[in-house]
């Protein structure tokens, strides 16, 4: 079932490491996230009503917002390209199974977003806010915190990957996540008194609730995180299943 998977993870590795795409992302996403939390923070200093939340929950907002933005973008045609350009079907004449094919992409582009964007913006946001005087944020929570918004990360991921198995061009993989992700605060007013409930399943709650660990609260409820869980876990099953029907003349 996974044959071929560790040459592949190799080779999808190889697309990070042996370009300067890593070096590019982690410059962009510090200026988009940390440059824009220090500019905030810059800003909102002087006023008398300032709080070390509000810096936290810029930071948390613009990492989950731009992180999921981001990761539909820079996903949106692994799958489709190869499948349009045909590389696929010549990858998959050699000895590697379809679902190592779609787990090398899913696990090699998490391993390097959730280093880049994540953790790596995480840290540097922690010991710049320390070294300003700011606020400090301890490890553990900073961890858990991070690991939330990394679940939110691999959400989108998956969902990215599993479209680009089911549609023929970029259009869809990258126009179903977005419109997703900006109705997320309207969805749960379509059910009313549900609201609440609904609001749990979403993956927005993810990043709120991120803000809440690294102030070292509990947050509110699990309900989002099993939630997301389980859509992942859907989402790589339902890829897996549907990229193994697909029909290839040489596979």
């Amino acid at each position: 079932m996974f044959c071929g998977l560790g040459n592949k993870l190799r080779e999808e590795n190889g697309r990070w490491w042996n370009t300067r795409r890593w070096l590019i992302q982690a410059g962009l996403w510090f200026i988009i996230i940390n440059g824009i939390s220090l500019m905030a923070y810059f800003q909102l200093k002087g006023d008398p009503t300032f709080s070390w939340e509000e810096i936290v929950g810029i930071f948390t907002g613009l990492m989950g917002w731009m992180v999921a933005f981001g990761v539909i973008i820079l996903t949106q045609s692994d799958v489709v390209e190869e499948k349009q350009t045909g590389t696929a079907e010549w990858v998959l004449s050699a000895p590697l199974s379809r679902p190592s094919f779609i787990l090398s992409k899913m696990i090699v582009n998490l391993v390097w977003l959730l280093g880049i964007v994540v953790l790596l913006q995480g840290i540097i946001f922690s010991f710049a806010m320390d070294w300003l005087g700011a606020g400090a944020i301890v490890w553990p929570n900073l961890l858990l915190g991070l690991g939330l918004q990394g679940l939110a990360l691999a959400f989108w991921l998956c969902l990215s990957i599993m479209l680009g198995t089911f549609c023929k061009s970029r259009s869809p993989v990258i126009g179903v996540p977005l419109v997703f992700l900006f109705l997320q605060s309207f969805i749960p007013r379509m059910f009313g008194s549900f609201s609440d409930t609904v609001s749990l399943v979403l993956p927005a709650r993810l990043p709120e609730y991120s803000t809440n660990e690294l102030m070292g609260t509990s947050i509110p409820s699990v309900v989002p995180v099993i939630t997301v869980v389980v859509l992942c876990v859907a989402f790589v099953s339902l890829a897996i299943l549907r990229f193994s029907r697909e029909e290839f003349a040489g596979s």
